[in-house]
């Protein structure tokens, strides 16, 4: 039963390593000042996560290949992707509470 609660953990866990390759990742492009092709920097090899991370930032046009394994940073679209992901986590939060409301009022709480 302890093994079962703790693999609930793990999709949490998973989210905030990939937040944490993504935070690293940004700062990097930020602190280099890759926002333009010119300045393009190599970013971090890292392992699937890492993969994934950059994968999911360049199909959503934040990053942008420059050639030579280079990347830059697209500030506007990552602030646009960004504002996406809060829409859907409220999306998400609402659905879930109107769920534990309706549950609530079912009498399956009780």
């Amino acid at each position: 039963m302890i093994g079962v609660r703790l693999l609930a953990v793990v999709p949490f866990v998973l989210a905030g390593r990939l937040r944490r390759i993504e935070r690293r990742t940004m700062a990097r492009l930020k602190d280099a000042g890759a926002t333009i092709a010119e300045r393009a920097i190599l970013l971090e090899q890292g392992g699937i996560a890492t993969k994934l991370v950059h994968t999911r930032l360049e199909r959503a046009h934040v990053l942008h290949a420059a050639g030579n394994d280079r990347y830059y940073l697209d500030a506007s679209a990552y602030e646009a992707f960004l504002g996406r992901r809060r829409r859907r986590a409220l999306v998400v939060l609402v659905v879930i509470l109107g769920m534990l409301g309706l549950m609530y009022f079912g009498g399956l709480f009780s």
